[in-house]
C-alpha cells in the first residue's frame, strides 16, 4: 500500500495533527461529557476519598525527614600572609568557578565526612548504621556504612552566579540535621587548614633539604673566585683592584713630576740667560729672593755712593777713590759667584726632577703591561663572579621562601568562612506538606474516577475488543463529541469536513464567515498557506477521488473564501462538462489553451464574477481553436502567467476518467483530495494516490463531503 511522505502526515498552523478518526478539540461536546461525568459522580468521589486515605496512610507510615542548610563562602583569592600584598591578583572567572566547583567535591569527600562521622559518633547511630538483618552475612564496617549513609543524606551545590555553597543535610531528627550540617562545615574548614598546613610543611622541608646543597654550591663558587684572584695577582683595596689604584696614583705622580721638571728647566734657563745678558747682576727672581745677594747688593750700592762722593771731591786718581773702586770690584765678583752658585743649584734641581720623571714613566709603562694582563684575566673572573652571584641569589630566595613557608605552617591563610549556620528546621522536607499532598490526591482521584467513568461509558456503547485503525479513538470521541467520520487513509490528514451540499449552498454559506462551511474551508486555505515554502504564490489542484460534483463545490467555495482577501484565479480543468465555465458561459469565449498557442492574452480569457470576486478561466473553451500542435512547454508557459494571482485553484475530476490531470499535478504546488464520508474503500484511495507518482508529496490532505448523511 502506498505510504505518503512524512510531511503529508501533519498539517501546519491552524489545522494541527488530526489523529485517525478524531476531530479538533473545538468540536468536543462538553455538555455531553459533563453529563457522563455527573452520572459517575459517586465513582469519582469514591476514588478521591480513596486517594486521600492512601495519602494519609503514606504520611503516617513513611518516616519524616528534615533538611537543614548551612552556607559557606569560598573566595578564590586567598590571603597572603608573607607577601607584600594581603590578597593576590584576582583569578579569571572560569578559573575561580572551577576552583569553587572543585571545593564542592571536597565537601563530599571521604576525608571530610570521616571527620563528621567520628566527631558526631555516627558509626553508632542507628539512623546511619541501620539494623542488622537476618539476611546480612559477613563483617560489616559501621564506619563505612555510616559514611555511605551520610553521603546519601547530604546535598552540596553552588548557588548560581556566586561563590556560595549550600550544604543540605536530611535526617529524621531536625536537631541532628542542623548539628550534622554545622559539623560538615567545621570539618571542611579544619580539613582545609590541615591541608594547607601540610602543603606548607612539605614545601618548607623540601626547601630546607635543598639549602645545604645550595650553600655548598655558593661556597665552592666563591672559593674558585678567590683562588683565581690569587693565581693572577688580582688584589682589591676598598672595593677596587690594587693595580688599578697604583696605575692611577703613578699616573698622577708622573704628571706632577713632569710639571716639576718643566719648572726647574724654566728656572735654569732664566738663570743662564741672566748670566749671559749685560743686565744688572742679580736681577732675576732667584737672585732677588737670595739674602746673600741682597746683602752684597746693598754693600755694593753703598760703595758706589762713596765712590761717587770721593771722585767729586778727591778725583778719580786719588788713592781713596782707587781703594773704593777695588772694593766695588770685589763685591761685584762676590755677587757673580753667588749667582753662579744659584745656577748650579738650579741645574742640579732640574737634573733630579728629570731623573724622577723618567723613573715614574718607566714604572707607569710596567704597570700598564701588568694591567693589560690583569684585564684579560678579569674576563674569566667576571664569569666566575656571575656564577657566584647566581648561586647566591638562588640560595637567598630559597632561604627566604623556606622561612616564609615555615611560618605559614602556623598561619591560617584560607579565605573561607561560614556565612550562615544551620538552624533546626521547623517543617519537614519529606513527605511534602499535607495541603500539597491533599490537593494532589484530590486531583489524582478526580482524574482516575473520570477515566473510570469514561471507560465504563465506552464499554456501555460497545467498545470493540480488537484494536484497529480508528477503534478506540472513534468510540472515545463518540462519547465526548459529535460524531465525526474516520479518515479514509492513515497517511493523509483530514483538512475539513463538509455537509452534503451543492454549489449554490456552498457559495451562500461561504459568504457567512461564522458558518461551519466557511470555517472548514478556511482551515483548508490556512493549511495550504502554512505549508507553502516555495517562491511565488501557491497553486492548488482540487481533485476528486469519487464524486466530481463535490469537487466543483469545494473548488468554487474555497475560491470564494480566499477571494474575500486575495486575488484568486479558478481554472476549470474538466474537459468534458466544463462545469465551472458554464457559470459564465455567455462570456467564456476562450481558454488557457488559446493563451498557450499565442492566440489570446491571459487577461483577455479571464472572466471575473462580480458577486464572488473570483477570476474564472477554463482550460478549453467551446470556441477554442488550435492552429498548431500544443506542447507541454506551451501549457507550462501559459500556466506560469497565472502566478501573478495570489492563489491559483485548479478544479479537476479523478485521474481514472481524465489521465491528463496528472499533468496539472506536476504544475501545481499543492494537491487537495475530495472524498465522501461514506467511502469505505480506503484501498481505492490509496490506489488513487499512488497514481500521482512523485507528485504524491504535494498532497496536503483531504476534504470530506457528505457529513451528517445517513
Amino acid at each position: 500500500m502506498f505510504e505518503a511522505p512524512r510531511q503529508l502526515q501533519s498539517v501546519a498552523a491552524g489545522a494541527g495533527n488530526i489523529p485517525v478518526g478524531l476531530a479538533p478539540l473545538t468540536e468536543i461536546d462538553f455538555q455531553k461529557l459533563g453529563s457522563v461525568l455527573w452520572r459517575g459522580r459517586y465513582t469519582i468521589l469514591w476514588t478521591m476519598a480513596a486517594s486521600l486515605l492512601i495519602v494519609m496512610l503514606f504520611v503516617l507510615i513513611v518516616p519524616h525527614r528534615y533538611t537543614a542548610v548551612t552556607q559557606i563562602l569560598i573566595d578564590p583569592t586567598d590571603f597572603h600572609a608573607a607577601g607584600s600584598e594581603l590578597t593576590p591578583v584576582n583569578p579569571s572567572n572560569d578559573a575561580a568557578l572551577m576552583q569553587v566547583e572543585s571545593q564542592v567535591r571536597v565537601l563530599t569527600s571521604d576525608s571530610v565526612l570521616r571527620r563528621v562521622v567520628k566527631a558526631d559518633s555516627l558509626d553508632i547511630d542507628p539512623e546511619f548504621t541501620g539494623q542488622r538483618s537476618w539476611f546480612d552475612d559477613g563483617y560489616g564496617d559501621n564506619t563505612l556504612t555510616a559514611l555511605n549513609a551520610l553521603r546519601r543524606a547530604i546535598s552540596v551545590k553552588r548557588t548560581e552566579r556566586t561563590y556560595v555553597i549550600d550544604v543540605s543535610v536530611s535526617s529524621r531528627d531536625p536537631a541532628k540535621a542542623a548539628r550534622i550540617a554545622n559539623a560538615i562545615a567545621q570539618a571542611y574548614l579544619a580539613e582545609q587548614t590541615d591541608v594547607r598546613s601540610d602543603a606548607a610543611r612539605q614545601v618548607s622541608q623540601s626547601l630546607t633539604a635543598r639549602l645545604n646543597e645550595l650553600k655548598d654550591r655558593v661556597r665552592d663558587a666563591e672559593n674558585r673566585v678567590e683562588t683565581f684572584k690569587a693565581r693572577n695577582n688580582i688584589l682589591d683595596s676598598s672595593g677596587q683592584p690594587v693595580n688599578e689604584q697604583q696605575l692611577t696614583e703613578l699616573n698622577n705622580q708622573l704628571g706632577i713630576a713632569r710639571a716639576r721638571t718643566a719648572a726647574a728647566k724654566a728656572r735654569l734657563d732664566q738663570i743662564q740667560q741672566a748670566q749671559l745678558s749685560k743686565d744688572e747682576i742679580g736681577s732675576f727672581p732667584e737672585a732677588v729672593q737670595s739674602q746673600t745677594i741682597t746683602a752684597l747688593r746693598s754693600q755694593y750700592a753703598e760703595v758706589m755712593r762713596r765712590e761717587a762722593e770721593q771722585m767729586t771731591s778727591l778725583g778719580e786718581r786719588h788713592p781713596a777713590v782707587i781703594e773704593i773702586e777695588a772694593e766695588a770690584a770685589r763685591l761685584r765678583r762676590m755677587i757673580e759667584d753667588e749667582v753662579h752658585r744659584i745656577a748650579l743649584s738650579a741645574r742640579a734641581e732640574y737634573e733630579s726632577a728629570r731623573a724622577n720623571e723618567e723613573t715614574l714613566a718607566a714604572n707607569l709603562e710596567r704597570l700598564k703591561g701588568n694591567a693589560i694582563t690583569t684585564n684579560e684575566a678579569k674576563v674569566t673572573l667576571r664569569e666566575l663572579e656571575r656564577d657566584v652571584q647566581a648561586n647566591r641569589v638562588v640560595y637567598e630566595s630559597f632561604l627566604v621562601r623556606a622561612r616564609e613557608t615555615g611560618e605559614q605552617e602556623r598561619l591560617d591563610t584560607k579565605n573561607i568562612r561560614v556565612i550562615s549556620r544551620a538552624d533546626m528546621p521547623l517543617r519537614r522536607s519529606f513527605p511534602p506538606s499535607n495541603l500539597l499532598l491533599a490537593v494532589a490526591a484530590l486531583l489524582f482521584g478526580a482524574a482516575t474516577g473520570s477515566g473510570l467513568v469514561i471507560m465504563r461509558e465506552l464499554y456501555d456503547v460497545g467498545l470493540p475488543r480488537a484494536a484497529g485503525t480508528g477503534g478506540f479513538g472513534s468510540k472515545l470521541f463518540k462519547v465526548i463529541r459529535e460524531y465525526r467520520p474516520a479518515a479514509f487513509s492513515s497517511s493523509i490528514p483530514v483538512l475539513a469536513v463538509l455537509p452534503n451540499v451543492d454549489v449554490t449552498f456552498g457559495l451562500d454559506a461561504a459568504e457567512d464567515p461564522k458558518s461551519r462551511f466557511a470555517m472548514e474551508l478556511r482551515k483548508v486555505h490556512e493549511a495550504v498557506r502554512a505549508s507553502h515554502r516555495t517562491p511565488g504564490n501557491p497553486s492548488i489542484l482540487i481533485v476528486a477521488s469519487d464524486d466530481e460534483d463535490d469537487t466543483v463545490a469545494v473548488a468554487l467555495t474555497l475560491a470564494a473564501v480566499a477571494a474575500a482577501t486575495q486575488r484568486v484565479l479558478l481554472i476549470d480543468a474538466d474537459l468534458e462538462r466544463r462545469t465551472l465555465a458554464a457559470i459564465d458561459a455567455d462570456r467564456n469565449e476562450a481558454g488557457l489553451v488559446d493563451v498557450a498557442v499565442g492566440r489570446r492574452e491571459l487577461a483577455d480569457v479571464i472572466v471575473r464574477d462580480q458577486e464572488t470576486n473570483i477570476n474564472l478561466v477554463s482550460f478549453v473553451a467551446p470556441s477554442s481553436q488550435r492552429d498548431r500542435r500544443i506542447s507541454e512547454a506551451d501549457v507550462k508557459q501559459a500556466f506560469e502567467q497565472t502566478k501573478r494571482f495570489d492563489m491559483v485553484i485548479v478544479a479537476a475530476v479523478d485521474l481514472i476518467r481524465n489521465p491528463g490531470i496528472s499533468f496539472f499535478a506536476g504544475l501545481v504546488d499543492h494537491i487537495v483530495l475530495v472524498a465522501r464520508t461514506d467511502e469505505q474503500n480506503t484501498g481505492a484511495v490509496e490506489q488513487f494516490v499512488s497514481r500521482l507518482g512523485l507528485n504524491a508529496r504535494k498532497v496536503r490532505g483531504a476534504v470530506l463531503t457528505g457529513a451528517g448523511t445517513a
